[in-house]
């Protein structure tokens, strides 16, 4: 049967005490990491403080770990955190420009808010430059935001690009198949919370929805103001879908990349571009590991 739901007793006293423990709790897990850190200090004092030189990146705590062991305990410490940070670079995996490049059919995922409409936007632009207008078409399967469609068409029409609406898998499959003679076909997906429901659909329509020989490559787009957790579980919630890399944005606007880079190295997900401003096509480059790193 369903299980009995525990109500707490809303007694004084008892919330009082609750209360208590909780910041005893609390106390006591302060206490004991400070004496961690406090026999790591004295015990190995640099690798101690390249920790926590590394954790001031933003860097995850296992990232932070892993990078110091493989740092030789060096008596300069600047040299040490030096080779710390080319040791992360050399983790980072990158893309090669292949979408300017190569093209292809690529969709953009990822939460409401990222920059996905003007990541695909300055990717649009810089193709068109690149290889001539006429070889880009965008398309569009988000149809639960009013007006999401409009703020791509107004894209497209000054870029002289077309733009198409698809909000099935059938839908989608026809529409690439019309466009087969274009270069470098962008695929604008709903933004949704990483907990939507309405994911599972995404991952069907990008799954299923493409045609005879041609494989829908999928982005994850992550802001890089986001926390660390949520950039983890952003990444877990778009795994539905054989994701090809990521997409960084508003690298402008963050005070750290640490989170983000933890997400990418820990998942072997290479960063394909990054963007750092709302200017179209201007703000966007493609990633390089060491100025991401260092």
């Amino acid at each position: 049967g369903a299980k009995p739901t525990i109500v707490w007793a809303q007694e004084p006293a008892l919330v009082e005490m609750r209360s208590e423990l909780k910041s005893l709790r609390g106390l006591l897990e302060e206490q004991l990491s400070g004496l961690a850190w406090g026999d790591l200090a004295k015990r190995y004092p640099r690798r101690a403080k390249l920790l926590r030189r590394l954790m001031e990146l933003g860097l995850s705590a296992s990232l932070c770990q892993l990078t110091a062991d493989r740092v030789a305990d060096d008596a300069d410490f600047e040299r040490a955190f030096r080779h710390a940070l080319a040791w992360l670079a050399h983790r980072l995996p990158v893309g090669d420009d292949d979408i300017l490049n190569n093209g292809g059919v690529v969709a953009l995922v990822g939460p409401t808010g990222v920059g996905k409409t003007t990541t695909i936007a300055k990717l649009a632009a810089r193709f068109a430059l690149r290889h001539g207008a006429q070889r880009v078409a965008l398309i569009t399967t988000d149809n639960y935001r009013i007006g999401a469609h409009e703020q791509l068409r107004i894209y497209g029409r000054i870029l002289g690009i077309p733009v198409r609406v698809a909000t099935d898998k059938s839908e989608l499959r026809s529409t690439l198949e019309s466009l087969s003679d274009k270069s470098l076909i962008l695929i604008d997906t709903a933004g949704m919370s990483q907990r939507d429901v309405r994911l599972s659909e995404q991952f069907i329509l990008l799954n299923e929805g493409g045609v005879q020989n041609v494989d829908i490559k999928t982005y994850v787009v992550l802001s890089a103001t986001s926390s660390l957790a949520g950039l983890a579980e952003t990444v877990r919630a778009f795994q539905g879908v054989a994701l090809s890399g990521c997409i960084l944005t508003k690298l402008d606007e963050a005070t750290s990349l640490g989170g983000a880079l933890s997400v990418a190295i820990e998942n072997a997900l290479p960063v394909a571009y990054v963007s750092n401003g709302q200017r179209v096509p201007e703000d966007m480059q493609p990633a390089r590991a060491h100025s991401l790193v260092i």
